[in-house]
């Protein structure tokens, strides 16, 4: 290799890491400038693409990740880290089939790369296909038995197809705790798991725990909220309503809203007028239910958890 190849390559590789960097400590609209950059100074090199791809799904750009992606792959058809890439932007745009898809291919040009079983877990597991997933993840767990996101997958999946299977969860589990004790989410699931056997005290010090690092972190708030539904089945129906409209984006809770105004018109349309009042502010009440769910869910769990932020 030729003096002047190799220092393009550093270049190339220097650059990459300084994005990388970059995007990890939150610079991302410099990390997005420098890959521009690297597509403007070699608009023929699949790893600019892939490091732009990389900076829009950190800025949730996931259509452009998509984009990006693509490029890449067109221009590297071979290379497995493109296809993966690939299927993570299309997992958050939506495009769940799709990324399928593309993981499977990464898998099929390196397969043993534990990175990329990680990922097709993680795409079974949001298409509901725990079983699938789960022998996915243990797959991942043989190729890399140090990674902590792949010890954390693999018990939240255990717990959900087979809990049955408790102290197999809770091990693995724990380990991704000892392996990075700064995941929020691996705090969280322990703590879904010990539920489970009613540990309950053990399990809000682990929600805590959970939320001291993240504190919007959502799986251990619904842990917090199962707690609360366990001991008092008054708040049930509140919290099981306020955590599932938590999860939808505006434009789903303004359809939801919408809906709600349809099944009122029709009510009002059949009730006895005496009942239109009745109608309107039952009507009202949901749609600030459903507007500020996650406020007052957070409300309802601060009655019985003070140190809630």
């Amino acid at each position: 290799m030729a003096d002047d190849d190799l220092t393009d390559l550093r270049i190339v590789i220097n650059r990459a890491a300084q994005i990388d960097h970059l995007v990890a400590v939150g610079q991302l609209a410099r990390a997005k400038e420098l890959a521009a950059q690297q597509i403007g100074d070699d608009p023929d090199d699949p790893t600019s693409f892939l490091a732009m791809a990389r900076v829009l799904m950190a800025q949730s750009d996931h259509v452009a990740a998509v984009a990006a992606a693509d490029e890449a792959v067109k221009l590297a058809p071979e290379w497995a880290a493109a296809w993966s890439i690939r299927a993570a932007a299309l997992l958050h745009s939506g495009r769940f089939a799709a990324a399928e898809e593309s993981v499977i291919r990464a898998i099929e040009l390196e397969p043993d790369e534990p990175v990329f079983f990680q990922r097709y877990a993680q795409i079974l597991s949001i298409c509901d296909k725990s079983a699938k997933a789960l022998d996915v993840a243990q797959r991942a767990l043989e190729l890399d038995p140090d990674d902590d996101s792949t010890h954390r997958l693999f018990a939240e999946l255990l717990h959900d197809v087979h809990p049955s299977q408790w102290k197999v969860s809770e091990e693995a589990a724990r380990r991704a705790i000892e392996l990075n004790p700064e995941d929020s989410d691996s705090f969280a699931i322990l703590g879904m798991i010990v539920v489970f056997r009613r540990r309950f005290d053990e399990a809000e010090q682990l929600f805590r725990t959970a939320l001291e690092l993240d504190p919007m972190n959502r799986l251990a708030t619904r842990g917090l909220a199962e707690l609360v539904m366990r001991k008092n089945v008054f708040y049930r129906p509140f919290l099981q309503y306020g955590l599932m409209m938590s999860r939808f984006d505006a434009g789903m809770q303004l359809m939801i809203v919408g809906s709600f105004w349809a099944l009122a018109q029709m009510l009002r349309a059949v009730a006895a007028p005496a009942y239109g009042g009745l109608v309107s502010y039952t009507y009202i009440g949901l749609c600030l239910y459903t507007w500020f769910a996650r406020p007052i869910t957070r409300a309802i769990l601060r009655r019985q958890y003070p140190w809630l932020i």
